[in-house]
């Protein structure tokens, strides 16, 4: 009988009982055989039912004796009444005419587990059910045994536990007979490698051993043989390394659902802690439940004091596996026991997940009956962390991906020190889901001191205008030397007119008034003397040299003359890049003393920015002392950088003398980053701040005289205590070798928008032999580091 499954199968096959009715003969026959009372009790209930023997049974007939078949099978099935899980059917059809209890019970051999819940599409299956056809011809008629054995692994839930069981399908041809209809076909040794190298070439097979030649006549039996344990563990490693596992809506159902079936235990929960930020109970507060955590069932773990007293302290920082059977016995009495017992869990285990030595996360097993999570159970899993550690790991990384992906987009790069801050701004739009909110938390900063730094090429912007002189004026000689040439060769009056311009042009570049429209001479230049050299030099062969220099002296990129230009380029670029290397060097350190932000700026020099506070810092713990700490840093920063320049100012293609400028202020502020800008900025009405910055580098005394000077330091500041806090740090700084001379208190001209500002300058002494870099000072011992 055929269904809709099994009509397509091409070979030709007949339900025959004599295999089992041999077997019990046989055992009839041996009196000295157990099984021959039985034996002869099913032999006489078989003359009551002819329509039973013979080669070709009709399955509906098998049906109508359910009670003899079943004894009939107890030759395939000697435990069928004591699990074991077979069936038995007409060769190769799916529909069976005897089922073992325990497999009618699980439904392992029904159509739809079969077709429907293994990994294999049906048409895979119908191709599994040809090749073993194809291997008991090759074995009973051929003598071969090609060894093809096809898996096929189906997954049924246990409708008492709930849980999933695995089983392997086998197939057993003892009571399965292969007829052939005439002499078998010939096969080749060439045929039959090639069949064997191809075995899902169906083509092939039915090419060389066509199905009509061939009958299957018996009984099929089939066994499910259970691979639970295998089977759910290869597929939980599976779905733990897949792409997506354990990202944001992934959760754990698929993972949870293989631990319980591994376990055999229908109510267990898991959890999972990812620990990206170092580990200790001190970092529990930035734990991160993955999927769902069991401790950190609200985001976070809850609020305890003596949480180093708790389960999970007992398992930080350890590789070993710890279980507490019961925890309202097991001893630990802290909050968060009490926040696992109040959701439910009587029962913990937790397994720590290590990628390269380093701890990653945990895994929590929870159950809420005591004692359904043991050691045993825990360390079944063992096999499985690995597996759990890496996908945590990707986890992890793929959530500061997106996080880091979240601070650059809505912020901008952040400083280390205040990373923190974005850090959680950015954690609330991640983990409500809505990355694309346009509302932002508020970064701000109250109550932060700023100290501000400048060191400065003394007069660039007059520098800069005589080399743009000195570029233009040898530009002009050299056209003027091409037009004199010219001149003397054909006195024509227009070339007269030319050098005459030329010679204009020379003095106003003197008198430096075109270096604000240098455009002007360029545009002379090109417009009305270099067409012309071409043509002069074609009719004087003595111009070629003078147009060659011309040419020669040119950028090849700008097509001007930009020698000295370039230089003082050059120059500024190594100026600026010894301080800024002098400055990045002390801050490694000086951020060990106590963190705080910090930015630079590069122009014509480098200036900076610090602000530190108590706000700054996620664990507080701000005093004056450490401002007092960064002053002393900030005026032995001056220092390095001067004796950095002066050791550099020999190799420059220019001298360039360096000014040393500090802004003192006693009062706090508050920083605001504007999300706009992308930076952050002082809030409020303290902004008198920034533009006190932004006119102090040319300041004068009331003398007239520049206020920054080459060799010195420079301070300004507006209130008298303040003055006295840094001429106290000058004086012990000028005893340590830092300073020499006298302080200078200077009256300062007013600054509009500004009155009232103070300044003092005091030279810096010259670096003493064998002074060795320090990076900072650490709080109460200002050392030079001589």
């Amino acid at each position: 009988m055929s269904t809709s499954w099994d009509a397509g199968f091409p070979f030709r096959t007949s339900l025959s009982l004599e295999g089992p009715i041999r077997f019990w003969a046989d055992a009839a026959r041996r009196a000295e055989s157990p099984w021959a009372p039985l034996a002869a009790q099913i032999l006489r209930r078989l003359d009551d039912a002819p329509e039973l023997r013979g080669p070709a049974v009709d399955p509906a007939a098998a049906l109508r004796h359910p009670d003899l078949l079943r004894q009939l099978l107890l030759a395939a099935f000697p435990a069928q009444e004591h699990g074991t899980l077979g069936a038995a059917a007409e060769p190769f059809r799916f529909e069976p005419i005897f089922v073992t209890p325990e497999a009618q019970r699980l439904g392992v051999f029904s159509q739809d587990v079969l077709f429907n819940r293994s990994y294999y599409e049906p048409d895979l299956i119908r191709r599994g059910q040809l090749m073993t056809a194809y291997e008991f011809v090759l074995g009973q008629v051929y003598g071969l045994d090609p060894r093809f054995k096809p898996a096929l692994v189906v997954t049924v839930q246990d409708p008492d536990t709930r849980l999933e069981r695995h089983f392997q399908m086998a197939w057993d041809n003892c009571f399965l007979e292969v007829v052939p209809d005439g002499p078998p076909p010939p096969l080749t040794p060439e045929a039959l490698e090639a069949l064997l190298g191809d075995p899902l070439d169906l083509d092939g097979w039915t090419r060389w051993l066509p199905p009509e030649r061939f009958q299957f006549r018996g009984l099929g039996v089939s066994q499910a043989l259970d691979v639970t344990w295998p089977e759910a563990s290869s597929r939980l490693k599976e779905a733990l390394l897949a792409r997506y596992a354990l990202t944001p809506g992934a959760g754990l159902e698929e993972p949870q659902t293989h631990i319980r079936t591994l376990l055999r235990e229908p109510d267990l929960e898991i959890g999972l802690i990812g620990l990206d930020r170092g580990v200790g109970m001190d970092r529990m507060d930035t734990a991160i439940p993955v999927g769902r955590s069991l401790l950190l069932a609200d985001g976070r773990a809850p609020d305890c004091p003596h949480r180093d007293a708790s389960t999970y302290a007992a398992t930080l920082g350890s590789r070993e596996v710890r279980v507490f059977r019961d925890l309202g016995s097991c001893g630990h009495r802290t909050r968060y026991e009490a926040g696992l017992l109040e959701r439910g869990i009587r029962s913990l285990a937790l397994l720590p997940l290590f990628v390269d030595d380093r701890m990653v996360g945990l895994l929590e097993l929870g159950s809420p009956q005591a004692g359904a999570v043991d050691a045993y159970r825990a360390l079944q899993l063992k096999s499985v962390l690995p597996a759990f550690a890496i996908a945590l790991q990707r986890a992890l990384d793929e959530r500061e991906d997106r996080l880091q992906a979240i601070i650059k987009r809505r912020y901008t790069a952040i400083h280390p020190a205040v990373e923190w801050r974005f850090r959680s701004a950015a954690l609330k739009l991640l983990d409500a889901g809505s990355e694309e909110d346009p509302e932002l938390d508020a970064i701000v900063f109250p109550d932060v001191y700023p100290l501000y730094g400048l060191t400065d090429i003394r007069n660039s912007s007059d520098a800069r205008q005589v080399c743009a002189r000195t570029d233009l004026t040898t530009q002009i000689r050299l056209a003027r030397a091409v037009v004199d040439g010219a001149g003397r060769d054909r006195p024509l009056p227009v070339l007269r007119e030319l050098a005459h311009r030329l010679d204009r042009l020379e003095e106003r570049v003197g008198e430096g008034t075109l270096v604000e429209d240098e455009d002007e001479v360029v545009r002379f230049l090109g417009a009305e003397v270099e067409p012309l050299m071409d043509r002069l030099s074609a009719a004087n062969g003595a111009l070629a040299s003078s147009v060659a220099a011309y040419r020669e002296a040119l950028d090849p990129q700008l097509g001007i003359v930009y020698g000295a230009r370039r230089e003082f380029e050059a120059s500024v670029a190594r100026f600026n890049e010894a301080i800024c290397a002098v400055i990045d060097r002390e801050q490694l350190s000086a951020q060990e003393a106590f963190p705080h932000y910090f930015e630079r700026f590069k122009t014509d020099g480098v200036d900076y920015n610090v602000y530190v506070g108590d706000s700054l810092s996620p664990d507080g713990g701000f005093t004056r002392l450490y401002l007092q700490n960064l002053r002393l840093w900030q005026l032995q920063l001056a220092c390095r950088i001067e004796w950095e320049l002066q050791r550099l100012r020999p190799q420059l293609p220019m001298d360039l003398p360096a000014t040393h400028l500090i802004l003192a202020q006693d009062q706090p502020l508050t920083i605001r980053f504007r999300v706009d800008e992308k930076r952050f900025d002082v809030d409020g009405a303290y902004n008198t701040h920034e533009l006190v910055k932004k006119r102090i580098d040319k300041v004068r005394t009331r003398s007239g005289e520049r206020l920054t000077q080459p060799g010195t330091v420079a301070i300004v500041y507006s209130h008298a205590h303040e003055g006295q806090l840094y001429r106290r740090h000058l004086e012990y700084l000028t005893a340590d070798g830092f300073f020499q001379g006298d302080v200078e208190q200077l009256a300062l001209e007013d600054v509009q928008g500004v009155p009232g500002l103070k300044g003092m300058r005091v030279a810096i002494a010259p670096e003493p032999a064998g002074v060795r870099v320090q990076d900072a000072l650490t709080p109460g011992t200002p050392d030079r580091g001589a």
